[in-house]
């Protein structure tokens, strides 16, 4: 596969253009994948206790950092993101809400970064698959276990796509899933699907981290659920905000797009509208002994 130099990805990794709604999209993306994952931190039973230091990579608006900042106070959380308006936003926000415990800078995570070694406790990667390629993967895993303290953990959180009864809906997650396959982003390796989840387990332990587990996060999406309405906006403006890189990829022509926008989202207001979301969370620990695995 190519590395992210070769794919068409300017200075900004990220698919999405930068804007407002992006902005509001991804604060309102962090809130609902932390609901559906059933917490911050929930294959630890949301119990932060022994971590002192933790790390955000790609934070975007900073959700997941400000949500584990505001109830865990005694933890030092911090974001970075190469996106110098989020940070700017993020930071604003945190301090109208009073959390001091958050810190926010503008990095590129595909570079070393600055911090020492052995910082933190706990580094958290969450949905970078649109912005990373697959030869990205490993340096960054390597920098990472730089970053973390003897027995600290890494955790990824990736996505596959969603499975609904909307025949539009499917065909638009097929065309997302064929840009990144035709873009040198992808796993997959026919285009039928994004294709990262099956490969977290494999980097990490190609990364030399033991103790490897795992743990899905199925959120139901169907009309009857009560957070329907939330994932049903949330799938609108994320086809808004990909449009340009979908088009640009070369797998639709726009006014098809479009069309399949507007049958998807009449398929998503059907009284039998019926879907699930797909979510994977794999962690491991640094060796304690920090020469293993190199």
């Amino acid at each position: 596969m190519a590395s992210s130099q070769e794919a068409p990805q300017g200075n900004n990794p990220f698919v999405m253009p930068e804007s407002g709604s992006l902005i509001a999209w991804l604060f309102n993306l962090d809130k609902n994948v932390t609901k559906a994952m059933g917490g911050v931190l929930s294959e630890r039973g949301n119990d932060l206790s022994g971590l002192h230091s933790i790390l955000d990579l790609a934070c975007g608006s900073g959700g997941w950092v400000l949500e584990v900042a505001s109830q865990y106070p005694e933890i030092s959380v911090s974001g970075v993101d190469l996106n110098e308006s989020l940070i700017n936003y993020v930071k604003a926000h945190a301090k109208v809400r009073g959390i001091d415990n958050a810190y926010f800078s503008v990095m590129n995570i595909l570079e070393p970064m600055d911090f020492p070694d052995e910082s933190f406790d706990l580094i958290n990667v969450r949905t970078l698959f649109s912005s990373l390629a697959p030869a990205d993967w490993p340096p960054l895993l390597q920098e990472c276990k730089r970053l973390l303290r003897p027995g600290g953990v890494l955790r990824l959180t990736e996505l596959e796509r969603h499975n609904s009864s909307s025949p539009a809906l499917e065909q638009i997650w097929d065309l997302y899933a064929r840009a990144f396959y035709v873009t040198k982003r992808s796993f997959s390796p026919d285009g039928k699907h994004i294709g990262i989840v099956p490969h977290l387990g494999r980097l990490l332990h190609e990364a030399g981290f033991q103790n490897i587990q795992n743990k899905a996060h199925t959120p139901d999406i169907s009309a009857w659920t009560q957070d329907y309405d939330d994932w049903r906006q949330q799938d609108d403006i994320a086809w808004t905000l990909n449009e340009k890189f979908i088009l640009e990829s070369g797998v639709i022509a726009r006014e098809e797009f479009r069309r399949l926008r507007e049958q998807a989202k009449l398929e998503w207001l059907s009284e039998g509208f019926s879907g699930l979301a797909f979510f994977l969370t794999v962690w491991g620990n640094k060796p304690e002994d920090s020469t293993k695995g190199k």
